[in-house]
């Protein structure tokens, strides 16, 4: 009580201090009573924690490709995969999450990384290249840079809007900093919520769109256009990529990443990722070999 009283007596010469045409900085020790200052400086030790929310999607790794002497292909008996690239172009961004618009239109929700950073650069965390990925029945893609839409108790409040047959659809993403797999994703429509679902499903049903493959571990391969992104926002380059997937998914795992230019008719390796086995890519057929 003592306290509040003496706070009270020391408010009341405010007024009168700048009547007299004295500033409220020149009360002298008064200046030290500021509450909200204090609020201030707690409320900043209460941010939200530097993690990587959409881990669970994997680490890039670009393994370097060697090429192979004409000795180094055995033959077809050796193959232990093959598969023709053009019917899995971008496939990958068409997994079962979906929703309909009122006119129809079903929208594909996927997740995926940019290959460099916001400014264009490549030093960024990982997380600034992350995006979710809005494609439809119609081959439309609307790609939602994923910090943007990021919610997280007071201290981030992030939303984006995409107009899909002339409805407007808001998308945000819930943040579950304890375990961020289990972060939500939710996309508002003219009739409520269109979409809840978490990231750990994106990412298990985008992985499961890839062609299996079984080398040393098992994997699924995807295969799709090269993103970029700068200030005007993200696209589709004419890079061609293979990449390839553990599977299962597991958090925080890495994929690897393969330039189709990479992989020359007479044969690469890429010793980093998998030992013993070569890749040959000729009029759009991809082998994988036994060495």
């Amino acid at each position: 009580m003592k306290n509040i009283l003496a706070a009270l007596i020391a408010l009341s010469f405010v007024p009168a201090a700048s009547a007299a045409g004295g500033a409220i900085s020149d009360l002298g020790p008064t200046k030290g009573v500021a509450v909200p200052e204090a609020s201030v400086e707690a409320a900043a030790t209460e941010q939200m924690p530097d993690i990587d929310l959409f881990r669970y999607f994997g680490y890039a790794e670009a393994p370097k490709s060697a090429e192979l002497a004409p000795a180094g292909l055995k033959g077809l008996a050796d193959v232990v995969f093959s598969v023709n690239l053009a019917p899995l172009k971008n496939v990958y961004l068409k997994p079962a999450v979906t929703f309909t618009t009122g006119a129809g239109t079903k929208v594909h929700v996927s997740g995926t990384k940019a290959a460099n950073c916001p400014n264009g650069g490549n030093s960024c965390a990982d997380k600034e290249k992350f995006f979710l990925v809005l494609t439809t029945s119609k081959d439309q893609s609307f790609f939602v840079r994923a910090m943007d839409v990021v919610n997280w108790g007071i201290f981030m409040s992030g939303s984006k809007t995409v107009t899909i047959d002339g409805e407007k659809y808001v998308i945000k993403a819930y943040a579950n900093a304890s375990t961020p797999e289990n972060s939500k994703v939710e996309i508002k429509g003219p009739r409520g919520v269109a979409l809840n679902s978490t990231l750990k499903a994106i990412g298990d049903a985008v992985a499961a769109k890839g062609a299996d493959v079984k080398l040393a571990k098992a994997y699924k391969l995807a295969y799709g256009n090269e993103i970029v992104q700068g200030p005007q926002g993200a696209r589709f380059t004419d890079k061609m990529l293979v990449l390839m997937i553990p599977f299962p998914v597991a958090d925080a795992s890495s994929y690897y990443i393969f330039p189709a230019a990479d992989m020359k008719p007479a044969g690469v390796t890429f010793p980093t990722f998998e030992k013993g086995y070569g890749f040959k890519l000729q009029n759009g057929k991809l082998d994988i070999y036994r060495l």
